[in-house]
């Protein structure tokens, strides 16, 4: 389906808003396609909300940067151990389990830096990633949703 219908928009995207936001545009002007907003395992405030909303009004959610903002979490942080522990039972990497567990939202996307094609193939290669129950629970208490804040985080 076209996005342009008699030379008008019918659906187009927004960045960084929240519920609040979100109503409103949609009152304004229906035909939201999608949301790009801050979101990757340290920065989860969305989950509180934005990412449900979007889910039952059936507008997607494009996160960036999934991997963080130039500081993925290392292999000698807590967090970084259960991401390489996880990757290693799934021949894996840290990266793969990262996006995956970022991705078991079904409305959410995310646009991950490739900077080579070899970068592509390993963001490609998380889609493959089946991560169980057990294994997103130890992600989720490894990297803590927390409180809910007034206002979103956004770079």
């Amino acid at each position: 389906e076209s996005l342009l219908k008699d030379g008008k928009i019918r659906s187009y995207g927004v960045s960084n808003f929240d519920v609040r936001g979100m109503e409103e545009a949609v009152r304004l002007s229906p035909g939201i396609a999608c949301n790009q907003i801050l979101y990757n395992l340290e920065e989860r405030t969305i989950e509180h909300a934005v990412i449900p909303w979007c889910e039952k009004h059936g507008v997607a959610v494009v996160a960036y940067p999934p991997y963080g903002h130039g500081e993925f979490p290392g292999p000698h942080t807590p967090g970084g151990k259960v991401l390489q522990e996880i990757a290693a039972h799934h021949g894996a990497t840290p990266r793969q389990v990262a996006l995956r567990f970022l991705l078991r939202w079904p409305n959410l996307f995310t646009i991950p830096k490739a900077s080579s094609p070899e970068h592509a193939e390993e963001n490609a290669g998380a889609g493959d990633l089946r991560l169980s129950t057990a294994e997103l629970s130890q992600i989720d208490r490894a990297f803590p949703l927390g409180p809910k804040p007034r206002t979103l985080p956004v770079l």
